[in-house]
């Protein structure tokens, strides 16, 4: 029997009119496309979850499930803990060990604790020395004036303080450094040097000369009074003239303290001798009262119970003893020095009355510092017989400051 092609033309109508009313299906019609991708659309595609889970599923964990699988979510969970890791990592490192010292502090200056560690270190009187002054007042026609409010003529008011750190014999670098600040003591300049202008550099005997010539202040640092010392044993044993005999007797540093004592003339000596351990500048608008110290005082001891040595030598103090020394334990004294007189002014401020006036020390010796400025301490030794600057503090009229500074050879490198 003859086959014949289907016609789309010859279609029955009845069978389209069935066609017609069929239900139509629920699926879309791309579900019942066949093409390449769908073949393995299964192995790179997720299928959604059906609307029966989404309905089963409570709606918080849907909403976690959605938290969970966005990547910014992923990023924050990385991203968070490590921030809050480093922030504990610094406060231990960094704001721990402030804390810590900070609690000692307070501890050391609470008067409660004197009893436990049997008193402090000043509570009785130094011993006396031959050759020393412990505390000489500066003129006070020499101290800066406060400014009235309102004031603008000033013309008549100038005067200025201006305290060198550590010369240490480096003469050179100190006539630039009067020179850079314009130092003229006829319109009322007057000079302090905190101690340690001889030694180590190479013209000792001319920078105490130029301090006698323009009429200066000064206190006694520990190598005017090692060769001071060294200078009164050879005069009583008659051996200021005499050269030493080259035998091993001493060592280099004895041979070079012992020429530096011979190079100094009597009145050079006795223009040192007159350099006390303590200058008290008195007060000064903004700065309290004020003193000028090579080392450092021991705070809570009255200006005429610091032990010359310590006040001249000092470094660092003991927290529990208050015992001062120069590389032994404890802290370094600004440190606990600042902390005393923050907590007198604190208590100054809360009773609206001066009970006890703040004081602030200005020191050298401290190298290793170098310039250190803080608000109850001023530390000026910036290194210049090794290179690195000599500097002047000036105080102005109405107790304004400025810091003025030279650059230095190193001297080190030339012997």
């Amino acid at each position: 029997m003859a086959t014949h092609d289907a016609d789309p033309r010859n279609v029955d109508s009845d069978d389209v009119e069935k066609s017609s009313r069929a239900p139509s299906s629920s699926r879309p019609l791309i579900d019942s496309a066949r093409n390449e991708w769908q073949s393995h659309s299964h192995s790179h595609i997720a299928h959604p979850p059906s609307s029966n889970d989404a309905h089963n599923t409570p709606q918080g964990m849907q909403m976690i499930q959605s938290l969970a699988s966005a990547p910014r979510f992923r990023r924050y969970v990385i991203i968070y803990p490590a921030i809050l890791f480093l922030g504990l990592l610094g406060w231990w490192i960094a704001v721990t060990p402030r804390l810590q010292e900070q609690r000692s502090l307070l501890f050391s200056l609470d008067p409660a604790s004197k009893d436990k560690f049997g008193g402090w270190f000043g509570t009785n009187s130094p011993p006396r020395f031959d050759y020393l002054i412990q505390i000489r007042n500066l003129d006070q026609a020499l101290v800066p004036l406060a400014l009235p409010e309102g004031d603008k003529d000033q013309s008549q008011r100038r005067r200025r303080l201006i305290v060198i750190g550590d010369v240490h014999g480096c003469k050179d670098e100190l006539l630039q450094l009067l020179k850079k600040v314009s130092f003229a003591p006829a319109d009322g300049d007057h000079l302090i040097f905190a101690g340690d202008l001889i030694s180590k550099g190479p013209d000792s005997p001319g920078v105490v000369d130029l301090a006698r010539k323009h009429s200066a202040s000064c206190v006694r640092g520990n190598h005017e009074d090692r060769s001071l010392l060294l200078r009164h044993q050879l005069v009583a044993s008659n051996t200021l003239d005499k050269e030493d005999a080259d035998d091993g007797s001493f060592t280099a540093k004895e041979q070079r303290e012992r020429a530096l004592a011979r190079s100094l003339n009597e009145e050079q000596a006795r223009w040192l001798e007159t350099c006390p351990v303590i200058l008290d500048v008195g007060s000064i608008p903004g700065m309290g009262h004020v003193v000028v110290a090579h080392a450092g005082l021991v705070p809570g001891v009255e200006l005429e119970k610091q032990d010359p040595a310590t006040v001249m030598n000092m470094r660092v103090i003991d927290l529990d003893t208050h015992v001062p020394s120069w590389d032994g334990k404890g802290v370094k004294w600004v440190k606990i020095f600042n902390k005393h007189q923050s907590l007198i002014a604190s208590k100054n401020k809360a009773s609206s009355d001066n009970v006890s006036q703040t004081m602030t020390v200005i020191y050298g010796h401290d190298a290793d510092s170098s310039l250190s400025i803080r608000p109850y301490t001023k530390g000026l030794d910036s290194g210049c017989v090794k290179g690195g600057k000599l500097t002047a503090m000036i105080i102005e009229d109405g107790g304004k400051q400025n810091i003025v500074q030279v650059k230095c050879r190193d001297y080190r490198k030339e012997k």
